[in-house]
């Protein structure tokens, strides 16, 4: 049988294939693929993939029901923080636990236990969610339990106002006015007053300053004289700068690269927030008295 045979012949067969597909009622859905969304391997936790952080938890008096039977039953072996030790596995990263819904796979684990530990079906599931519970506070990567604690509301609101107020005063009244660019300031981060202390901290009141920098070498967007050998400067404001190439955007609107080799043509950045940077470093004091001070006061700017 030559090759042209066996790949008419495979072709009909994977036709064939085709058409029994389509012509075959649907099965019961299975369970979800690995990788795709409900199934283990799906997005990332927070985002709805990892079961332990999206599931709701169970009744106070459950997961204190849960607690006491695990702490008599299971810490001497598999520690109270439930790590594990070299008398029992880590149950932080057991299947066995991961894969549980409401105590199904904990109670074959019981059994399997050596020896079995065989709790009521109500008993099996207040462990099972006592655990799950803790499941439910491990950080990214798997880090241990509480490393990143939610639900906290953490206030930076610490400071003098009136010290804060004398020291906008001093140091920042020449550039911002709390009638003029800075109006309404604390209206904008109601909600979020560690927002409010980053973005004066950064000198980022609208975020534009930030989304600046994107891509371009870290001075994007500042007002830029490229000096060429013969002395030439050339104006306009930087889009991209390397060891080998500069861009800069013309006063016309037009672009212009500029080749580079070993320095020259020298380039210049002026950068518009280096009288802030100043500043924000001599804020520095073994407390951050001054920022937490500024911080107070600008919050009042409503």
């Amino acid at each position: 049988m030559n090759t042209k045979t066996l790949w008419t012949i495979a072709g009909a067969a994977s036709l064939l294939l085709i058409q029994l597909a389509a012509q075959t009622p649907p099965g019961p859905a299975g369970p979800p693929a690995q990788g795709t969304p409900g199934g283990r391997g799906g997005r990332g936790g927070r985002a709805g993939g990892f079961t332990q952080f999206t599931r709701p938890l169970a009744s106070p008096d459950v997961l204190a029901r849960g607690k006491a039977l695990f702490d008599a039953n299971c810490a001497s072996c598999h520690a109270a923080d439930m790590r594990g030790t070299d008398k029992g596995v880590n149950i932080l990263r057991s299947a066995s636990t991961l894969d549980d819904k409401r105590g199904e796979l904990v109670a074959k684990a019981l059994a399997a236990h050596k020896p079995p530990v065989i709790f009521p079906q109500n008993d099996t599931v207040a462990t099972a969610e006592y655990i799950h519970s803790i499941l439910a506070t491990m950080g990214g990567q798997g880090s241990p339990p509480g490393r990143n604690p939610t639900g906290l509301n953490l206030n930076v609101i610490v400071g003098d106002a009136n010290a804060g107020k004398a020291y906008f005063g001093a140091h920042c009244a020449g550039c911002h006015s709390v009638t003029g660019d800075l109006k309404g300031l604390a209206g904008k981060y109601e909600d979020d007053p560690r927002a409010l202390q980053s973005a004066w901290v950064a000198g980022n009141k609208a975020g534009a300053a930030f989304r600046a920098n994107r891509g371009g070498g870290g001075n994007a967007g500042q007002a830029t004289t490229v000096t060429m050998a013969n002395g030439e400067k050339i104006q306009g404001t930087l889009v991209r700068k390397s060891d080998f190439l500069v861009v800069l955007t013309l006063a016309d609107g037009t672009r212009r690269s500029i080749a580079r080799n070993n320095g020259i043509p020298k380039v210049e950045s002026v950068d518009p927030q280096a009288a802030h940077k100043k500043m924000a470093m001599e804020l520095d004091d073994p407390d951050n008295k001054n920022m937490h001070d500024v911080t107070a006061y600008l919050a009042t700017l409503k």
